[in-house]
């Protein structure tokens, strides 16, 4: 499962969910309070019929000197009647370059009936963060800092997944300094001593238009998305393709490809 730091400042979210090759990564999140909507079709390959749809409503509240952000999610696919989630984020302390600062992530999920939060600590460039939820109890501590190697800065998360007994480790690098990127996820499991692990590559084809492949070894499954932000004007939309690797003489006939439109609202 892909994952990144919990409430790391903004500058190192987006670089953490560009390495993640989600299209949600800076073009939603650029407008942080604007609201949201999704489409997204079945296998195209099969029909491609509809298949899910995606809301979200944000909203500033400044209560006293308190500010929060509340953002509700709508998703079809989990919870047609209602919401899916309701979240609460901010900052608890706002601290310098140099000072402590703190953020929280409060979400509460009613097709579950579970809360979830998320605190993160940030201080001289070093995050650390936990969460925790009412099943699990505490799922996950991690630490991100970014490193120089070389010529090369390399964004570093440790964590530990606490249900599962696995020590996480994410490397993130822009390649040379430019747009392409290449990130790789490891999982270590304490009882039995599996290792899992992930690679992926980011690569910019000119402004708006991105290609993402994402390999699981394990899975034997190829991950491609393809991102145009210039097809249509206000909308994101976002060609993705999972190619079985198993089975070469039928991969391309075992390929499962879907279209999401994306905007904001």
């Amino acid at each position: 499962m892909r994952a990144r730091p919990e409430r790391a400042p903004a500058s190192a979210r987006c670089a953490w969910e560009i390495a993640d090759a989600r299209w949600r990564a800076c073009a939603l999140h650029s407008g942080a309070l604007a609201n949201t909507a999704e489409i997204s079709t079945g296998n195209l390959r099969s029909g491609g019929a509809f298949d899910n749809i995606k809301a979200s409503w944000n909203q500033a509240l400044k209560l006293g000197d308190f500010n929060t952000n509340v953002k509700a999610n709508y998703d079809y696919s989990a919870n047609r009647d209602f919401l899916k989630d309701v979240e609460f984020s901010g900052d608890l302390v706002e601290g310098g370059a140099d000072d402590v600062s703190v953020s929280y992530e409060v979400n509460h999920n009613f097709a579950d009936k579970n809360t979830n939060v998320k605190l993160t600590a940030a201080s001289q460039g070093t995050t650390f963060g936990a969460e925790y939820d009412q099943n699990d109890g505490v799922k996950e501590v991690t630490a991100n800092r970014d490193v120089e190697v070389g010529d090369q800065k390399v964004g570093v998360e440790a964590g530990w997944v606490v249900k599962a007994k696995a020590a996480r480790v994410k490397l993130m690098s822009r390649l040379g300094g430019g747009d392409d990127g290449f990130s790789a996820e490891v999982n270590y499991e304490q009882d039995g001593g599996a290792v899992s692990y992930e690679i992926g590559y980011d690569h910019k084809l000119e402004d708006g238009r991105d290609v993402s492949a994402h390999f699981k070894p394990d899975s034997k499954t190829l991950d491609v998305d393809y991102t145009d932000t210039t097809f249509e004007k206000g909308a994101t939309w976002t060609a993705s393709a999972s190619v079985p690797l198993e089975d070469s003489s039928g991969m391309m006939d075992n390929a499962k490809v879907t279209l999401r439109r994306a905007w904001n609202w």
